[in-house]
């Protein structure tokens, strides 16, 4: 079994976990505004730790939900066992689960499964993306026609007014805006041409480790939103989109002389 299927495998088994959830309720309340935790949260985690530890025991592993700081190895696995808690607190089956696997500080695989749309989302570095095994790319839409993903950053919300000052500009070019309140589906959305470009002021590794992978795999281009390289173990704001729609919205973005 090469990785792919082995990882295949491990995120359908924790999607189900995800499927089974009744009523899930608040746990912990992490810092920062609306940062939920459910024990869905820390069973997802809990099982892939388990699980892609034994895949490859040599890689270190840094989730979300780690009570305490892990120093990333050369091989090391990033992972969100539910990204879009609050959808997920909400019904609203817009969630995913998201597995980054870094070596000497490069993505080289990277999944995110949308466990109730049963789509999975795959990409090894220089082989493109695919998901359920069919090769995905980004759109070629213009400006005039593009949807437009953002995320809000609820945990840092004094970058609201900058943000919907950077928004009603936009909109004013743009076919329409959408916020899905899950950065790892914004990605796979751009990756797979449903949407055009994405940004988000704020987002952690684990939240854009896969997808960052997926999207350039998948032809699209991706920075932060001042159009320097993501980072791999901290956190930045990130820009990406269709080469077309990424480079009208990084001048748009930079204009705008935002704090971050």
């Amino acid at each position: 079994m090469n990785i792919q299927e082995s990882l295949a495998k491990i995120a359908w088994e924790a999607g189900e976990i995800l499927l089974s959830a009744d009523r899930p309720e608040v746990l912990i309340t992490k810092p920062g505004n609306a940062n939920f935790v459910t024990e869905y949260d820390l069973r997802v985690q809990r099982f892939l730790e388990e699980r892609l530890s034994a895949l490859l025991p040599e890689a270190t592993f840094i989730g979300e939900e780690d009570t305490e700081t892990h120093t990333p190895g050369r091989l090391c696995w990033i992972v969100d066992p539910i990204d879009g808690t609050t959808n997920f607190l909400h019904g609203m089956k817009s969630s995913a689960i998201s597995i980054a696997l870094c070596e000497g500080g490069e993505t080289q695989a990277g999944l995110i499964l949308q466990p109730y749309l049963r789509e999975f989302y795959y990409a090894e570095a220089g082989r493109g993306a695919t998901c359920n095994g069919d090769p995905i790319r980004v759109s070629n839409r213009p400006v005039e026609e593009a949807l437009v993903h953002f995320g809000t950053a609820p945990y840092h919300r004094e970058h609201a007014p900058h943000t919907f000052g950077l928004l009603q500009d936009l909109f004013a070019t743009v076919a329409d805006l959408r916020r899905t309140g899950s950065a790892a589906i914004d990605l796979i959305a751009v990756a797979a041409g449903r949407a055009d470009g994405f940004f988000e002021p704020s987002l952690a590794p684990w939240d854009f480790g896969a997808g960052k992978l997926i999207l350039t795999e998948a032809g699209g281009k991706i920075s932060d939103m001042k159009g320097s390289p993501l980072p791999i173990f901290s956190s930045a704001s990130l820009l990406c989109g269709n080469p077309a729609v990424y480079d009208w919205l990084l001048e748009k973005i930079l204009k705008h002389d935002l704090p971050y």
